[in-house]
Protein backbone atom coordinates (compact mmCIF):
# COMPACT_ATOMS: atom_id res chain seq x y z
CA UNK A 1 0.00 0.00 0.00
CA UNK A 2 1.42 3.35 -1.01
CA UNK A 3 1.87 6.26 1.35
CA UNK A 4 -0.56 8.29 -0.78
CA UNK A 5 -3.32 5.74 -0.34
CA UNK A 6 -2.75 5.51 3.42
CA UNK A 7 -3.11 9.26 3.85
CA UNK A 8 -6.27 9.31 1.76
CA UNK A 9 -7.90 6.61 3.87
CA UNK A 10 -6.98 8.44 7.11
CA UNK A 11 -8.58 11.67 5.95
CA UNK A 12 -12.39 12.02 6.33
CA UNK A 13 -14.20 12.14 3.03
CA UNK A 14 -16.17 15.27 3.99
CA UNK A 15 -15.66 18.09 6.50
CA UNK A 16 -18.76 19.62 8.17
CA UNK A 17 -19.14 23.24 7.24
CA UNK A 18 -19.50 25.78 10.08
CA UNK A 19 -22.42 28.15 9.73
CA UNK A 20 -21.19 31.72 10.18
CA UNK A 21 -23.99 34.17 10.93
CA UNK A 22 -24.24 37.31 8.90
CA UNK A 23 -22.87 40.27 10.90
CA UNK A 24 -25.57 42.62 12.11
CA UNK A 25 -23.54 45.08 14.20
CA UNK A 26 -26.63 45.79 16.31
CA UNK A 27 -24.41 46.41 19.34
CA UNK A 28 -22.85 49.49 17.72
CA UNK A 29 -24.12 52.95 18.55
CA UNK A 30 -25.37 51.91 21.98
CA UNK A 31 -23.87 54.50 24.31
CA UNK A 32 -25.42 56.71 26.94
CA UNK A 33 -23.26 59.67 26.03
CA UNK A 34 -21.32 59.43 22.79
CA UNK A 35 -18.57 61.96 22.09
CA UNK A 36 -17.79 62.54 25.78
CA UNK A 37 -14.11 63.26 26.18
CA UNK A 38 -12.25 62.90 29.48
CA UNK A 39 -9.01 64.83 29.61
CA UNK A 40 -6.13 64.36 32.06
CA UNK A 41 -5.54 67.04 34.67
CA UNK A 42 -2.52 68.02 36.75
CA UNK A 43 -2.47 64.57 38.35
CA UNK A 44 -3.09 62.71 35.12
CA UNK A 45 -6.21 60.83 34.11
CA UNK A 46 -7.50 59.96 37.57
CA UNK A 47 -10.38 57.73 38.54
CA UNK A 48 -12.41 60.67 39.79
CA UNK A 49 -11.88 62.57 36.53
CA UNK A 50 -13.96 59.94 34.72
CA UNK A 51 -17.12 61.09 36.53
CA UNK A 52 -18.39 63.47 33.87
CA UNK A 53 -21.79 63.81 32.24
CA UNK A 54 -23.93 60.70 32.52
CA UNK A 55 -21.01 58.87 34.08
CA UNK A 56 -21.12 61.11 37.12
CA UNK A 57 -24.59 59.88 38.10
CA UNK A 58 -24.15 57.82 41.26
CA UNK A 59 -27.59 56.63 42.38
CA UNK A 60 -28.64 56.26 46.00
CA UNK A 61 -29.74 52.72 45.19
CA UNK A 62 -28.15 50.42 42.62
CA UNK A 63 -30.94 48.24 41.25
CA UNK A 64 -28.86 46.23 38.80
CA UNK A 65 -27.76 42.82 40.08
CA UNK A 66 -25.13 42.04 37.46
CA UNK A 67 -21.58 43.25 36.93
CA UNK A 68 -22.69 45.96 34.55
CA UNK A 69 -20.28 48.92 34.82
CA UNK A 70 -21.84 52.19 35.92
CA UNK A 71 -22.74 54.09 32.75
CA UNK A 72 -22.97 51.03 30.50
CA UNK A 73 -26.21 49.77 28.97
CA UNK A 74 -27.79 46.61 30.40
CA UNK A 75 -28.11 43.44 28.38
CA UNK A 76 -31.27 41.34 28.90
CA UNK A 77 -30.89 37.83 30.23
CA UNK A 78 -27.72 38.25 32.33
CA UNK A 79 -27.99 36.10 35.49
CA UNK A 80 -28.07 38.11 38.76
CA UNK A 81 -25.12 38.13 41.14
CA UNK A 82 -27.06 38.87 44.30
CA UNK A 83 -25.25 41.85 45.82
CA UNK A 84 -26.23 42.50 49.44
CA UNK A 85 -24.99 46.10 49.71
CA UNK A 86 -26.91 48.11 47.13
CA UNK A 87 -27.62 51.37 48.96
CA UNK A 88 -25.11 54.16 48.57
CA UNK A 89 -25.07 54.97 52.29
CA UNK A 90 -23.94 51.41 53.03
CA UNK A 91 -20.54 51.80 51.34
CA UNK A 92 -19.94 55.30 50.01
CA UNK A 93 -17.21 57.81 50.80
CA UNK A 94 -16.65 60.87 48.63
CA UNK A 95 -12.88 60.51 48.98
CA UNK A 96 -12.70 56.90 47.76
CA UNK A 97 -11.54 57.72 44.21
CA UNK A 98 -8.79 60.06 45.42
CA UNK A 99 -7.66 57.57 48.06
CA UNK A 100 -7.42 54.89 45.39
CA UNK A 101 -5.08 57.10 43.37
CA UNK A 102 -3.00 57.86 46.46
CA UNK A 103 -2.77 54.19 47.39
CA UNK A 104 -1.42 53.05 44.03
CA UNK A 105 1.01 55.99 43.85
CA UNK A 106 2.41 55.34 47.34
CA UNK A 107 2.69 51.57 47.09
CA UNK A 108 5.89 50.13 48.50
CA UNK A 109 7.71 46.83 48.40
CA UNK A 110 8.91 45.35 51.73
CA UNK A 111 11.47 43.14 50.01
CA UNK A 112 13.42 46.08 48.55
CA UNK A 113 12.18 49.32 50.12
CA UNK A 114 13.14 48.24 53.65
CA UNK A 115 16.85 48.32 54.49
CA UNK A 116 16.97 44.87 56.04
CA UNK A 117 20.74 45.06 56.29
CA UNK A 118 20.45 47.85 58.86
CA UNK A 119 19.15 45.43 61.51
CA UNK A 120 21.86 44.66 64.03
CA UNK A 121 22.06 41.92 66.64
CA UNK A 122 19.96 42.85 69.67
CA UNK A 123 19.81 41.51 73.22
CA UNK A 124 17.63 38.41 73.43
CA UNK A 125 14.96 40.06 75.60
CA UNK A 126 14.55 42.98 73.18
CA UNK A 127 14.55 40.77 70.08
CA UNK A 128 11.99 38.45 71.67
CA UNK A 129 9.70 41.40 72.45
CA UNK A 130 9.96 42.78 68.92
CA UNK A 131 9.17 39.38 67.45
CA UNK A 132 6.14 39.01 69.71
CA UNK A 133 4.75 42.39 68.69
CA UNK A 134 5.38 41.63 65.02
CA UNK A 135 3.61 38.29 65.38
CA UNK A 136 0.47 39.97 66.72
CA UNK A 137 0.60 42.79 64.17
CA UNK A 138 0.90 40.21 61.40
CA UNK A 139 -2.17 38.43 62.75
CA UNK A 140 -4.13 41.67 62.86
CA UNK A 141 -3.23 42.41 59.23
CA UNK A 142 -4.31 38.95 58.12
CA UNK A 143 -7.65 39.46 59.85
CA UNK A 144 -8.14 42.69 57.89
CA UNK A 145 -7.59 40.85 54.61
CA UNK A 146 -10.34 38.37 55.46
CA UNK A 147 -12.79 40.98 56.70
CA UNK A 148 -12.46 43.49 53.86
CA UNK A 149 -12.54 40.84 51.13
CA UNK A 150 -15.64 39.30 52.72
CA UNK A 151 -17.57 42.56 52.47
CA UNK A 152 -16.11 43.76 49.19
CA UNK A 153 -17.75 41.04 47.12
CA UNK A 154 -21.13 41.97 48.60
CA UNK A 155 -20.96 45.55 47.30
CA UNK A 156 -22.88 46.49 44.18
CA UNK A 157 -20.78 47.12 41.09
CA UNK A 158 -22.21 50.61 40.69
CA UNK A 159 -20.01 51.93 43.50
CA UNK A 160 -16.78 50.88 41.83
CA UNK A 161 -14.69 53.67 43.42
CA UNK A 162 -15.22 52.11 46.84
CA UNK A 163 -14.59 48.57 45.60
CA UNK A 164 -11.36 49.66 43.92
CA UNK A 165 -10.12 51.52 46.99
CA UNK A 166 -10.91 48.56 49.23
CA UNK A 167 -8.85 46.40 46.88
CA UNK A 168 -5.86 48.60 47.77
CA UNK A 169 -6.75 48.35 51.46
CA UNK A 170 -6.69 44.56 51.19
CA UNK A 171 -3.32 44.74 49.47
CA UNK A 172 -2.01 47.14 52.14
CA UNK A 173 -3.03 44.62 54.78
CA UNK A 174 -1.30 41.84 52.89
CA UNK A 175 1.83 43.99 52.74
CA UNK A 176 1.64 44.60 56.50
CA UNK A 177 1.19 40.89 57.11
CA UNK A 178 4.27 40.29 54.99
CA UNK A 179 6.52 42.97 56.47
CA UNK A 180 5.88 42.12 60.13
CA UNK A 181 6.41 38.44 59.45
CA UNK A 182 9.68 39.29 57.72
CA UNK A 183 10.87 41.43 60.64
CA UNK A 184 10.15 38.60 63.06
CA UNK A 185 12.26 36.24 60.98
CA UNK A 186 14.99 38.66 59.88
CA UNK A 187 17.15 38.75 63.00
CA UNK A 188 17.14 35.23 64.36
CA UNK A 189 14.17 35.55 66.69
CA UNK A 190 11.27 34.08 64.78
CA UNK A 191 7.53 34.25 65.33
CA UNK A 192 6.27 34.44 68.89
CA UNK A 193 3.11 33.44 70.73
CA UNK A 194 -0.23 33.52 68.96
CA UNK A 195 -2.46 36.43 69.97
CA UNK A 196 -5.43 35.57 72.18
CA UNK A 197 -7.46 36.97 69.29
CA UNK A 198 -10.53 38.40 71.04
CA UNK A 199 -10.52 41.49 68.84
CA UNK A 200 -9.71 39.56 65.67
CA UNK A 201 -12.55 37.14 66.37
CA UNK A 202 -15.00 39.94 67.11
CA UNK A 203 -14.17 41.66 63.83
CA UNK A 204 -14.16 38.47 61.76
CA UNK A 205 -17.47 37.20 63.08
CA UNK A 206 -19.32 40.52 62.85
CA UNK A 207 -22.06 40.29 60.22
CA UNK A 208 -24.11 43.34 61.17
CA UNK A 209 -23.13 45.41 58.14
CA UNK A 210 -20.18 47.05 56.43
CA UNK A 211 -20.74 50.40 58.17
CA UNK A 212 -20.70 48.74 61.58
CA UNK A 213 -17.59 46.79 60.58
CA UNK A 214 -15.86 50.01 59.52
CA UNK A 215 -16.60 51.50 62.95
CA UNK A 216 -14.90 48.61 64.75
CA UNK A 217 -12.19 47.74 62.24
CA UNK A 218 -11.01 51.19 61.13
CA UNK A 219 -12.24 53.71 63.69
CA UNK A 220 -11.68 51.67 66.87
CA UNK A 221 -9.03 49.04 66.10
CA UNK A 222 -7.42 51.07 63.31
CA UNK A 223 -6.67 54.11 65.46
CA UNK A 224 -5.20 51.82 68.12
CA UNK A 225 -2.83 50.29 65.57
CA UNK A 226 -1.91 53.74 64.27
CA UNK A 227 -0.90 54.89 67.74
CA UNK A 228 1.07 51.68 68.26
CA UNK A 229 2.96 52.30 65.00
CA UNK A 230 3.80 55.85 66.12
CA UNK A 231 5.28 54.68 69.40
CA UNK A 232 7.12 51.77 67.80
CA UNK A 233 8.59 54.20 65.26
CA UNK A 234 9.80 56.36 68.15
CA UNK A 235 11.55 53.40 69.78
CA UNK A 236 12.76 51.71 66.59
CA UNK A 237 16.15 50.01 66.77
CA UNK A 238 17.12 50.29 63.10
CA UNK A 239 16.43 52.13 59.88
CA UNK A 240 14.50 49.06 58.76
CA UNK A 241 12.08 49.29 61.67
CA UNK A 242 11.67 53.05 61.21
CA UNK A 243 10.82 52.50 57.55
CA UNK A 244 8.36 49.73 58.36
CA UNK A 245 6.40 51.70 60.93
CA UNK A 246 6.41 54.93 58.91
CA UNK A 247 5.09 53.16 55.82
CA UNK A 248 2.44 51.23 57.73
CA UNK A 249 1.33 54.38 59.51
CA UNK A 250 0.92 56.14 56.17
CA UNK A 251 -1.27 53.30 54.91
CA UNK A 252 -3.36 53.27 58.07
CA UNK A 253 -3.95 57.02 57.85
CA UNK A 254 -5.40 56.47 54.37
CA UNK A 255 -7.69 53.73 55.68
CA UNK A 256 -8.89 56.02 58.46
CA UNK A 257 -9.64 58.76 55.93
CA UNK A 258 -12.02 56.42 54.11
CA UNK A 259 -13.48 55.13 57.37
CA UNK A 260 -14.32 58.55 58.77
CA UNK A 261 -15.70 59.80 55.45
CA UNK A 262 -17.90 56.73 55.06
CA UNK A 263 -19.18 56.83 58.64
CA UNK A 264 -19.97 60.53 58.27
CA UNK A 265 -21.89 59.84 55.05
CA UNK A 266 -23.78 56.90 56.57
CA UNK A 267 -24.76 58.87 59.67
CA UNK A 268 -26.15 61.70 57.56
CA UNK A 269 -28.08 59.45 55.16
CA UNK A 270 -29.61 56.80 57.42
CA UNK A 271 -31.89 57.20 60.41
CA UNK A 272 -30.62 55.90 63.76
CA UNK A 273 -27.16 55.14 62.32
CA UNK A 274 -25.43 57.27 64.95
CA UNK A 275 -27.10 55.33 67.76
CA UNK A 276 -26.30 52.01 66.09
CA UNK A 277 -22.65 52.96 65.80
CA UNK A 278 -22.53 54.06 69.41
CA UNK A 279 -23.74 50.60 70.46
CA UNK A 280 -21.30 48.86 68.14
CA UNK A 281 -18.38 50.87 69.50
CA UNK A 282 -19.30 50.06 73.09
CA UNK A 283 -19.18 46.36 72.24
CA UNK A 284 -15.81 46.85 70.55
CA UNK A 285 -14.37 48.80 73.46
CA UNK A 286 -15.43 46.05 75.86
CA UNK A 287 -13.65 43.48 73.71
CA UNK A 288 -10.45 45.54 73.62
CA UNK A 289 -10.60 46.01 77.39
CA UNK A 290 -10.94 42.24 77.80
CA UNK A 291 -7.97 41.58 75.52
CA UNK A 292 -5.80 44.12 77.34
CA UNK A 293 -6.12 41.95 80.45
CA UNK A 294 -3.86 39.47 78.65
CA UNK A 295 -0.37 40.75 79.50
CA UNK A 296 1.60 39.42 76.52
CA UNK A 297 1.33 42.36 74.09
CA UNK A 298 1.64 45.09 76.73
CA UNK A 299 4.66 43.41 78.33
CA UNK A 300 6.35 43.02 74.94
CA UNK A 301 5.72 46.68 74.18
CA UNK A 302 7.03 47.64 77.62
CA UNK A 303 10.30 45.81 76.95
CA UNK A 304 10.69 47.67 73.64
CA UNK A 305 9.83 51.07 75.11
CA UNK A 306 12.05 50.45 78.12
CA UNK A 307 15.01 49.30 76.03
CA UNK A 308 15.07 45.91 77.73
CA UNK A 309 13.42 43.81 80.39
CA UNK A 310 15.15 45.61 83.28
CA UNK A 311 13.18 48.84 82.69
CA UNK A 312 10.04 47.20 81.33
CA UNK A 313 8.06 47.28 84.59
CA UNK A 314 8.82 50.96 85.22
CA UNK A 315 9.71 53.23 82.31
CA UNK A 316 8.49 50.78 79.69
CA UNK A 317 5.05 50.14 81.18
CA UNK A 318 4.57 53.85 81.86
CA UNK A 319 5.10 54.46 78.17
CA UNK A 320 2.63 51.72 77.24
CA UNK A 321 0.03 53.44 79.41
CA UNK A 322 0.82 56.77 77.79
CA UNK A 323 0.40 55.16 74.37
CA UNK A 324 -3.01 53.75 75.27
CA UNK A 325 -4.07 57.11 76.70
CA UNK A 326 -2.99 58.88 73.52
CA UNK A 327 -4.91 56.32 71.48
CA UNK A 328 -8.11 56.82 73.48
CA UNK A 329 -7.91 60.61 73.18
CA UNK A 330 -7.35 60.34 69.43
CA UNK A 331 -10.17 57.83 69.07
CA UNK A 332 -12.52 60.01 71.12
CA UNK A 333 -11.65 63.02 68.97
CA UNK A 334 -12.61 61.08 65.84
CA UNK A 335 -15.86 59.99 67.48
CA UNK A 336 -16.64 63.55 68.49
CA UNK A 337 -16.14 64.71 64.90
CA UNK A 338 -18.75 62.15 63.89
CA UNK A 339 -21.13 63.36 66.57
CA UNK A 340 -20.67 60.25 68.71
CA UNK A 341 -19.56 61.21 72.21
CA UNK A 342 -17.64 58.35 73.83
CA UNK A 343 -16.00 60.24 76.69
CA UNK A 344 -18.81 59.73 79.22
CA UNK A 345 -19.09 55.94 79.01
CA UNK A 346 -15.57 54.59 79.08
CA UNK A 347 -14.85 51.04 80.20
CA UNK A 348 -13.07 51.09 83.59
CA UNK A 349 -10.06 49.21 82.18
CA UNK A 350 -9.69 51.87 79.46
CA UNK A 351 -10.53 54.82 81.70
CA UNK A 352 -7.36 54.32 83.75
CA UNK A 353 -5.23 55.11 80.71
CA UNK A 354 -6.93 58.45 80.18
CA UNK A 355 -5.45 59.59 83.48
CA UNK A 356 -1.92 59.21 82.14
Amino acid sequence: MSDTKSKAEATPATTPEMEIPTPSYDWMGKSREWNTHVLPGKKGLTLGALNVGAYSEIPDYWDDQTRMPRGALPRPGIPPIGYALRHKHEVWADCAADLYEEAIQRRWIPATDVDWGSIQQLPDDLETAICQVCTELSQAANTEIEIVSYWQVKMAYGYHEVKMFLATLTYDSARHNEVFRKRALANGGGLGLESRGNINRMLRESKGGWTETVAQLILLRGTMLMMMYRYLHRYANSDAEREIYARCLQDKARHLAYGLDHLHYAINHQDDQRQILRTVLVLGENTIARELRDPVLCEALAIIFGGGIDAAATRGMDEVEHMLGDWLRYYHACCKWLGIDRTRMVHPVLAQYLEK
